[in-house]
């Protein structure tokens, strides 16, 4: 009976410091990524920003956009604005519309014997659509923007999207 009683003790010891060292080793894992966390966002001051005023996951925040726009304002060039993103660590791409888009819009207008307006050729425009993914403590985020710019290549409208996903 004694020998039990040790070596429940035992057992019961070794269980505690196993449970003790992985609750330790995971404070230490979140310490270590949340600074990490925090080195990004302190050298991307506008993804920083965005963070701060956009916290959920959302297709569109006007928060994070008015951040942007801060930043980046309606009717910057598209050189500066593109070049700015980049410094952010964005790549940016030209977004076309698909052609079956654009032909679901042709056979829409043609049915209701509509002509194109000049509203329907500046949507035609492409746009340029940036992103980027940082980490999070748990997970990602994926910050995604579509910006829009006029014939003179300045900048006339910016959407800003933000995923968080958990892995």
């Amino acid at each position: 009976m004694r020998k039990f009683v040790r070596l429940a003790l035992f057992v019961g010891l070794m269980v505690a410091a196993a449970a003790f060292s992985a609750l330790a080793a995971m404070r230490l894992w979140i310490w270590y990524e949340t600074k990490q966390v925090e080195n990004f966002y302190r050298e991307h001051h506008l993804l920083s920003e965005m963070r701060t005023r956009q916290h959920d996951s959302t297709n569109n925040s006007a928060t994070a956009r008015e951040a942007l726009l801060e930043r980046v304002p309606l009717g910057s060039p598209r050189g500066e604005a593109l070049a700015a993103l980049r410094m952010e660590g964005f790549w940016c791409s030209t977004s076309l519309e698909p052609v079956s888009d654009a032909n679901l819009r042709q056979r829409f207008l043609e049915a209701r014997d509509l002509a194109s307006t000049g509203t329907d050729d500046a949507a035609k425009k492409p746009g340029v659509e940036c992103q980027t993914v940082s980490s999070a403590v748990f997970g990602q985020v994926q910050w995604i923007m579509a910006l829009q710019f006029d014939a003179d290549d300045r900048l006339t409208e910016a959407r800003v999207a933000k995923w968080n996903s958990v892995l």
